[in-house]
């Protein structure tokens, strides 16, 4: 077990040095070197550990020209015995709510996972391509490319084909889908996965039993005609639609019906696991435009990006780069990640979906299991379709050392980092067994333990030394004078008129780690107050925000109230649609001047309806406010607002439902750094299925900070 350490019975080591030459596998570079056009580096702050035997993990925190990097990467030994690797479908269903990465790894015990594969959000959450998971195929392969492992363990990327064939009363028919309804009117499999099975008109359902093999690809028993005009249960049937509906007899009970296919360019009698990406994005070491990719013409867009890679000797990368966070990481192009996989040692890449689907997962050493390692861009994590997964099949044994989170102390004189102990065994399974634990602080002038934390002392560079009776373990200790580096967030704030606001300061050493701070620092204002803790007072006037810690200094510009600035989206606004070419429309000049009329249909597979204007907005915008008529159609009227560096932030405007006018305002994110308003847009409330409706907008305004 894990657990906060007492005064007595302190903390614990650098997972580096506790695991010596092991924690520093040859498979993670030390640092990242990328080729271009990866945007040069300045600095960049590594953290490399292992998970399990075959596994490692490495955080790499970059300050690029471009802004700033969070790199996630597991990187896994497949040609181990002791390692494997699995697919998880979201609630273990192919039609599902979705489920988080995270969950996924909990339930089902992973030391590490990536999400996986496009899918239909928000509407069936179901993955787009191929799905194989303990060598049953569930779903066929779409027209992209996916990850597979073969029964050796190796990983391999490959665009699949399937051909497969049903018998039914000594006739013999193509499948043309499982755990779909026939796509062209013939033959499909449908088997629990679907889960339940909705009315539909024109298919006759046939309730079969499987006869032992390993479904879906088997031989099944007919068990009687299902009513296809009611939701039947989840199950095993047969679809016939009305294409193959006059070729073949409607089997009586008892008859036989035997599945069969075949996958390329593996077969299926050499794969354990199989699941759907996107584009193909490194190819022979190089980087490779994949015609088949979904959205490829976001190609050169900064976007938070996951993906595995796979070098000539067989490792796996699982990678994820965080985007959309101007003070987190700025996003990678596909080429820029397509150049992180070659700076890996990989000669072949695969992109997964990435935006706010982007979550990686491992278990941290000292952790019982695993946990969320990077910033969604969404600001929690997303329920996906599914994911690829990391299991370690080393045994349990006794404990061997003593690790602690975090591995290393780094920080400023005053500041109190709490300490985490655990013990571990030599695969780096969290095990009990351990009793009270002797800490030494070595210099003693850097520091004390104190309530189960370390307070930083003198600077210097140390160790706590951790020992019970047969464990040892250690915390590298970093003290700075001072931080090479101070930023004050919010980057640009804003407070209302005798109002207050929390600010925060972020340190970091010359490497870029960061740096533990005291809870209580040398704030100052120019107007107005502000108390060590970061809590200002404004009056009415703008001022001059600083802090000081050792000799650094930093400072930064807080302004008082807002205004409105009228923004030309009437005259701009033009009508699209998602998919191209949906129904709908957009009249200007609705009622009035600056009235936009938006109407959507949602019935014939349009999931999106937007005007489009693409404004420019005016420094220091913190918000867009505007009028809209609501339809009382429960639809979500959303805005999508690019940054400086041409990224989407995506944000919630109001969900319809009470007709009528009234005024809405968004307020964006700190540090959004918002340069132009894209589009107002209509999307169905996940769920329930709209027909259509119409929204009129107007009197767009921009907020922007200051009187």
């Amino acid at each position: 077990m894990a657990f906060t350490i007492r005064l007595a019975s302190l903390l614990v080591f650098a997972a580096v040095a506790c695991l010596g030459s092991a924690a520093r596998a040859a498979t993670l570079p030390d640092r990242l070197d990328p080729p271009a056009p990866f945007p040069a580096i300045v600095a960049q702050a590594p953290t490399i550990e292992n998970v399990a035997p075959g596994v490692d993990y490495g955080d790499y925190r970059l300050r690029t020209v471009a802004g700033p990097l969070s790199v996630h990467v597991i990187v896994v030994q497949t040609a181990r015995t002791d390692v494997k690797l699995g697919v998880i479908l979201a609630d273990d269903a192919l039609i599902s709510k979705g489920e988080t990465v995270g969950s996924m790894a909990r339930r089902d015990r992973a030391v590490g996972g990536l999400n996986g594969d496009f899918f239909d959000i928000g509407n069936t959450n179901r993955p787009i391509g191929m799905v194989v998971r303990d060598g049953a195929l569930l779903q066929l392969p779409y027209k992209r490319y996916a990850l597979a492992i073969t029964r050796d363990g190796a990983p391999h990327f490959a665009e699949f084909s399937f051909s497969g064939e049903i018998q039914i009363d000594a006739r013999t028919m193509p499948l043309e889908g499982i755990d779909e309804m026939p796509p062209n009117g013939g033959l499909s499999l449908i088997t629990p996965l679907y889960g339940r099975v909705p009315p539909e008109e024109n298919v006759t359902l046939v309730k079969v039993q499987p006869l032992g093999e390993a479904p879906p690809l088997g031989r099944y028993r007919v068990a009687g005609v299902a009513d296809n005009t009611a939701q039947q249960p989840p199950g095993y049937y047969v679809a016939i639609g009305p294409s193959d509906y006059s070729y073949i007899n409607v089997p009586e009970v008892n008859d036989l019906i035997t599945v069969t296919g075949d996958l390329q360019p593996f077969g299926l009698d050499r794969l354990t696991e199989a699941i759907g990406g996107g584009a193909l994005i490194l190819h022979d070491g190089r980087w490779y435009d994949d015609r088949d990719a979904p959205y490829r013409a976001e190609n050169e867009k900064r976007m938070p990006c996951s993906g595995t890679a796979i070098t000539s000797g067989g490792l796996l990368y699982l990678i994820e780069v965080d985007g959309r966070q101007p003070d987190v990481s700025v996003g990678v192009t596909r080429r820029e990640f397509s150049a992180l996989m070659r700076s890996l040692g990989a000669e072949e890449g695969l992109l997964f979906d990435g935006g706010g689907s982007s979550t990686i997962v491992a278990r941290r050493l000292g952790e019982a299991e695993a946990g969320v390692l990077n910033s969604p861009s969404d600001g929690r994590e997303r329920p996906v379709a599914d994911g690829i997964f990391v299991y370690s099949l080393a045994k349990t044994g006794p404990p061997v050392r003593l690790v602690a989170r975090p591995f290393t102390v780094r920080a400023v004189p005053g500041a109190e980092v709490p300490l985490r102990v655990a013990a571990v065994d030599a695969a780096n399974h969290v095990v009990g067994g351990f009793g009270p634990i002797a800490a030494r602080v070595t210099p003693a002038s850097l520091g004390e333990l104190r309530n189960g934390s370390f307070v930083a002392g003198n600077p210097g560079w140390g160790r706590v030394l951790l020992r019970d009776r047969r464990l040892r373990g250690e915390v590298g200790l970093e003290i700075a004078a001072a931080p090479a580096r101070i930023e004050i967030f919010p980057a640009r704030p804003n407070v209302n008129p005798n109002g207050t606001i929390a600010l925060t300061a972020r340190a970091y050493d010359r490497d870029g780690y960061p740096l533990a701070l005291p809870p209580a620092l040398r704030w100052s204002a120019t107007v107005g107050s502000i108390d060590g803790r970061g809590v200002y007072r404004a009056t009415g006037r703008d001022a001059r925000i600083g802090v000081r810690i050792g000799n650094s200094v930093a400072s930064t510009a807080l302004t008082v109230g807002s205004h409105d600035v009228a923004l030309a989206f009437a005259s701009h606004a033009r009508f699209l649609t998602h998919p191209s070419g949906g129904a709908g429309s957009l009249v200007k000049g609705y009622g009035c001047g600056s009235c936009v009329a938006l109407t959507f249909s949602f019935s014939g597979g349009e999931r999106g309806a937007y005007a489009v204007s693409d404004l420019p907005l005016p420094p220091d915008t913190l918000g867009v406010t505007f009028d809209v008529r609501d339809d009382g159609s429960a639809a979500r009227l959303r805005i999508d607002v690019r940054n400086q560096i041409n990224e989407d932030v995506l944000l919630d405007a109001t969900q319809l439902g009470e007709p009528g006018w009234r005024t809405v305002t968004v307020r964006f994110p700190p540090d959004t750094d918002a340069a132009r308003l894209f589009s107002l847009y209509v999307l169905p409330l996940k769920g329930i299925e709209l027909s259509e409706g119409s929204v009129v907008i107007r009197n767009v305004r921009a907020v922007v900070a200051g009187q």
